[in-house]
């Protein structure tokens, strides 16, 4: 009799903890539900990486800012300014960033890759890049194995550019940069003799001065990255239909260029 009793108390037992189980799952949100709950989705950007994300007259401003904007915008079906809050993010940090919760997505120049797959999700892609050197006129340097001998190259550290550096060049003296302004300011101040980095962000911050060597070490796809979980599919989903309507409705190619020359 006991043992039935007891056998009873444990299914019991099983039944309560299997109906708290399937409460909590039922009122667990989204990381959807959670944003439009919030009232406004926190977007991770970038304000050293132009024409992407860098501040004019006192402003954020940039295609990933605009990317953001537009997603903004899908999520909450208007344009209000108080429905996206902006928490700038660096090469080094921003992973961190986006898994630690302090942002809902990146929408910070990043570049899909295999091992970044493991960690996150992307979204379609909504630009194309590559890593190339940039160096002084003058300069006698023609490609990257050239600083397995001679040289300093700075590269930003937690960028796919430093990945690729030290395959390519992997006896290279590095110098590691925070970010795209301190790397090239160690190239102004003859700290380096050049930058490997991606194209696009190098040539908004060429004023002349420098040259980019036509070789690519790579071909790279921006995407928006989301937090890998089963609550951000929903999420994902959404954002690559924003993209989508901003490729389709070639909206994407006009803010471009009001920023690529």
């Amino acid at each position: 009799m006991k043992k039935y009793i007891a056998l009873i108390i444990i299914l019991l037992l099983v039944f309560l903890l299997s109906g708290c189980s399937i409460l909590k799952q039922k009122r667990e949100l989204s990381d959807l539900d959670l944003i439009k709950k919030r009232g406004y989705i926190i977007v991770g950007v970038r304000s050293d990486a132009p024409p992407f994300g860098f501040y004019k007259d006192g402003k954020l401003s940039g295609i990933d800012i605009e990317i953001a904007q537009n997603i903004a915008k899908y999520i909450f079906k208007n344009d209000l300014p108080t429905n996206i809050k902006f928490v700038e993010v660096n090469a080094l940090n921003r992973i961190e960033k986006l898994n630690s919760k302090d942002v809902d997505i990146l929408v910070a120049t990043m570049s899909i890759n295999e091992k970044r797959k493991l960690i996150m999700s992307f979204s379609i892609p909504y630009f194309v890049t590559s890593q190339k050197i940039i160096t002084r006129k003058t300069s006698k340097i023609s490609n990257l194995q050239y600083f397995n001998k001679d040289g300093r190259l700075a590269v930003v550290m937690g960028t796919t550019g430093e990945k690729i550096s030290r395959i390519v060049a992997p006896n290279a003296h590095f110098i590691g940069a925070k970010s795209y302004r301190e790397a090239f300011n160690f190239l102004y101040n003859n700290q380096v003799d050049a930058i490997l980095g991606d194209d696009c962000i190098l040539s908004s911050y060429n004023g002349g001065e420098f040259k980019i060597l036509n070789r690519a070490y790579s071909r790279e796809y921006y995407a928006v990255a989301i937090r890998k979980s089963n609550n951000s599919k929903e999420l994902l989903n959404l954002i690559n239909a924003a993209i989508t309507v901003l490729l389709d409705e070639k909206h994407l190619n006009l803010i471009k260029a009001r920023y690529i020359i």
